[in-house]
């Protein structure tokens, strides 16, 4: 009996063991394959990594030669991982590169170049506009993409020398500027407003990807490297007017054209100027040291006689202009002044004010006859004495600065009605800053902007020369200045028509110390 029993008990294990040996030979080991996916898709199963590899590379002949590459890697979103399966079932390698190749674009070796913006960039002040919404969004960063490492360093330094001049900058570099004895300027930092970092990484082709220094120094000048407007000169045409003409300020039309080295250059016709609108994407700075002996103009002013009749009126003090010797701290971004800030005065002659004696006694026969005299008619200037008109009526960044900014004035100082007038308006917004709208009749309206302190208000009448508020840097601004208006036949920004205050009201110009 236990004979048979363990008969029985070996026939049950050799039984086992057969089909489990059985069902092993059907099953079979599992395969080492390649998962590949694309953008976190599965795409499908190979048998070698180093195949598909091969071929991607192999196959992009054309990326190499256009950007003079030796090597072409994957796109981004491949990635390969080594599985062990029982599905026998994969795909060639051919097919699965095809796939990549129309879905996900291939990478190449380069640098990426980050430009972060600290803040916002503000170009100007942008002229307020009726609705105008405030504007405070941080500018997000920009990223360029290159090949050579010595290419966005060849591109920074021309950018730079567009805004300088190679000469001033290079001067600047090896310390040979011409020291300031008495009067004279001197560039005292030279800077990029943005944080730009570079880093060596795997470029999508998709990109735009910049091969030579040329067209990355456009992109960064002008935003784009889209062909330049181009303008054939006319017979008998300027600078200033074709930079008028083509809504650009001269300073942007010598830096779009670094060979015309002044807005005095002669033009002879059928002559090409590049009248792009410049874009920089990136914002080149620099500050002088500025010394010149500034004129400090005399005031005029009135006495009133009562033993002289009222058509008397005579000159007892001849007036005689001051000078003084001031040092100005400037800023100047992309070719655009943004500050101009006396940080010393040194007087050398104080100025001695002219004294014009009037009569007040009326004549018997007159009666109650008021007598004007149509000589008062005239505008005093708005600020104290010296100052300087630093950026004028014209195109600006392809928008019209409507008013005149004028500068070297402490933080602070008067601002004079131009004339007597009415105070129609006054306020805060943040492109105008602190400001005060003036009527003085006969259609004709004078605002003041980015005052520190407003001394007057609506309704008030003010006399000519009276100070309605005080120098400031309010709004959209960077730098103590007043930007002065003139606009007539309605009110500012609701159908009135603005003139340039150096044509219209006074007779003056840009970088005119007055």
């Amino acid at each position: 009996m236990k004979k048979l029993l363990y008969a029985f008990i070996t026939l049950v294990i050799c039984a086992l063991a057969f089909f489990v040996g059985l069902n092993k030979n059907m099953v079979g080991d599992p395969t080492e394959a390649y998962q590949i996916y694309l953008n976190g898709n599965k795409i499908g199963l190979i048998n070698s990594k180093n195949k598909l590899l091969k071929l991607i590379d192999k196959n992009q002949e054309d990326i190499k030669k256009e950007y003079k590459v030796d090597k072409v890697y994957p796109p981004e979103g491949l990635s390969i991982e080594k599985v062990y399966t029982y599905d026998a079932t994969l795909s060639k390698e051919k097919d699965i590169y095809n796939q990549i190749e129309d879905k996900d674009p291939f990478m190449i070796e380069g640098y990426t170049v980050t430009i972060n913006y600290n803040g916002n960039v503000i170009r100007g002040e942008e002229e307020y506009q009726e609705g105008e919404k405030n504007k405070t969004d941080e500018t997000p960063p920009a990223y360029v993409y290159i090949l050579d490492r010595k290419m966005i360093d060849e591109a920074l330094y021309n950018t730079a020398v567009a805004f300088i001049g190679e000469e001033n900058l290079t001067s600047y570099e090896n310390g040979t500027q011409t020291e300031i004895t008495d009067v004279g300027e001197i560039i005292t930092s030279v800077f990029f407003e943005e944080t730009i970092t570079v880093k060596k990484s795997l470029i999508s082709t998709k990109e735009k990807i910049f091969t030579n220094t040329a067209d990355l120094t456009q992109y960064l000048m002008y935003g784009t490297n889209d062909q330049h407007a181009t303008y054939t000169v006319k017979p008998g045409e300027d600078l200033e007017t074709i930079a008028d003409n083509n809504h650009l300020n001269i300073e942007e039309l010598l830096i779009a054209n670094p060979s015309y080295p002044s807005a005095n250059v002669l033009l002879t016709a059928g002559e090409k100027l590049n009248v792009s609108l410049i874009n920089p994407l990136i914002n080149l700075s620099y500050k002088k040291t500025i010394i010149s002996d500034e004129v400090k103009k005399f005031k005029q002013t009135e006495v009133k006689d009562p033993n002289q009749y009222i058509d008397y009126r005579k000159v007892t003090t001849k007036g005689e202009d001051g000078l003084s010797r001031v040092t100005y701290d400037v800023k100047i971004t992309n070719g655009e002044i943004k500050a101009y800030l006396p940080i010393k005065e040194e007087v050398l002659r104080e100025p001695i004010n002219e004294v014009t004696t009037i009569g007040t006694k009326q004549y018997p026969s007159m009666g109650n006859y008021n007598y004007v005299n149509v000589g008062n008619d005239s505008y005093s200037w708005p600020t104290v004495s010296p100052s300087i008109v630093y950026s004028a009526f014209k195109y600006r960044w392809g928008k019209m600065h409507n008013g005149i900014d004028i500068a070297g004035i402490p933080h602070g100082s008067p601002i004079y009605a131009v004339k007597e007038g009415i105070v129609v308006e006054t306020g805060s917004h943040y492109s105008l800053g602190l400001y005060v709208y003036v009527d003085h009749g006969n259609g004709v309206i004078t605002q003041y902007m980015h005052m520190s302190k407003i001394l007057v208000k609506e309704g008030q009448h003010v006399s000519k020369e009276q100070v309605v508020g005080r120098a400031g840097c309010t709004g959209s601004c960077t730098g103590t200045h007043l930007h002065l208006g003139v606009v007539v036949n309605g009110y500012p920004y609701k159908g009135g028509t603005f003139l340039n205050p150096c044509a219209s009201i006074f007779k003056c110009k840009e970088k005119q110390v007055l």
